[in-house]
């Protein structure tokens, strides 16, 4: 998870093209003029030049570069958010861009499930997989028996070595797009997506592979919120156990990419603005803001703080296996007002 304190925002014209640069640092806002300095110097150095794929390949790692680079070598976006609290050294709470609180976790792993998916019945799975069976059938069949013209045509001799192979394999041809498209759709939607998700659950927590596996079940506005415990989830693609649990629980795609790109898990603590009847904050006011920008935030943040009180971001569902209250999950609970009984925004 990678934060910085000291934000800075500046507009540079390189080849007659005007760029808006953005960079931070832990350290000072001098330390990040000069990190956007670096970048600037490093693409004005090939201006007017045609570069070779390596070359640009080579300008791209040293642009990351300036950013910071893991231990292991990849890279994580740096999370632009005005930083409110922070609990620990793995957590924090920032603002985003529309003005909610969020909690990133490196420890604590969130999931957003916004469309429960059933799994398919067994009558679903052959009429999905009817369409390219028959069209398989069809022209193999044709081919091998029906059409002695086309095969005469195609050269298939009338011994059985001479046309069994290539019916078979145009009949593969033919039926692999319906195949792909029948591979391809999503289970349907769940009639009943609180219970079909706590079965998820809960099965998961059967398997031996997750033995000591623990979540807690809330409900949100859009869906549901899955807080995970268990040994070894990281929140990255090269991460296996993270990949089959939120494969398995169907978390939201969108979120899962986020994960990976910022290094952390996010929580969303307060409401969406539009939830309660207000607009996001103007977009001149977004973080980092200018000076002058600070009292149009401030009157928007009072009025959103006041529309909030009516509302939670979530309640709970169900809890299974030996959940922790640790002080991540209370800050959450808290936060989130789980449980007050509120209409949820």
């Amino acid at each position: 998870m990678k934060l910085y304190r000291h934000w800075v925002e500046r507009s540079c014209e390189i080849a007659g093209t005007t760029f808006r640069f953005r960079d931070g640092s832990n350290v000072s806002a001098a330390e990040a003029e000069a990190k956007i300095d670096r970048r600037v110097e490093l693409l004005r150095r090939t201006e007017g030049r045609d570069l070779s794929v390596e070359e640009s390949d080579a300008v791209h790692e040293s642009l990351l570069d300036i950013g910071g680079r893991r231990a292991d070598g990849g890279y994580e976006s740096a999370i632009c958010e005005e930083i409110l609290e922070e609990p620990d050294a793995r957590n924090a709470v920032t603002r985003n861009r529309y003005g909610a609180e969020v909690l990133n976790s490196e420890d604590t792993c969130f999931l957003d499930v916004d469309e429960v998916r059933r799994p398919w019945t067994a009558g679903e799975t052959l009429f999905r997989w009817a369409v390219p069976a028959a069209v398989f059938a069809a022209v193999s069949t044709g081919l091998a028996k029906g059409v002695p013209a086309l095969r005469a045509a195609l050269g298939f001799s009338s011994e059985v070595h001479g046309w069994l192979f290539p019916s078979v394999f145009l009949g593969l041809v033919c039926a692999l797009p319906f195949a792909a498209r029948a591979g391809l759709r999503k289970p349907p939607a769940s009639d009943d997506p609180e219970a079909t998700l706590l079965a998820k659950v809960r099965a998961l927590a059967e398997m031996p592979a997750w033995r000591g596996v623990a979540a807690r079940v809330y409900r949100t506005a859009a869906g549901f919120r899955v807080l995970v415990q268990a040994d070894g989830l990281l929140p990255r693609f090269d991460c296996p156990p993270f990949r089959e649990l939120e494969r398995t629980l169907g978390a939201d795609a969108r979120y899962v990419c986020l994960c990976n790109a910022q290094g952390c898990w996010r929580a969303r603590l307060t409401p969406k603005p539009e939830r309660v009847g207000l607009k996001r904050p103007p977009r001149e006011t977004r973080f980092p803001r200018a000076p002058e920008a600070e009292p149009a935030f401030a009157a928007w943040l009072d009025g959103y703080r006041k529309a909030s009180e009516g509302f939670a971001v979530c309640e709970p569902v169900a809890t299974v296996g030996r959940f922790v209250e640790n002080g991540v999950v209370r800050l959450h609970d808290e936060r989130t007002r789980c449980g007050s009984g509120l209409p949820l925004a």
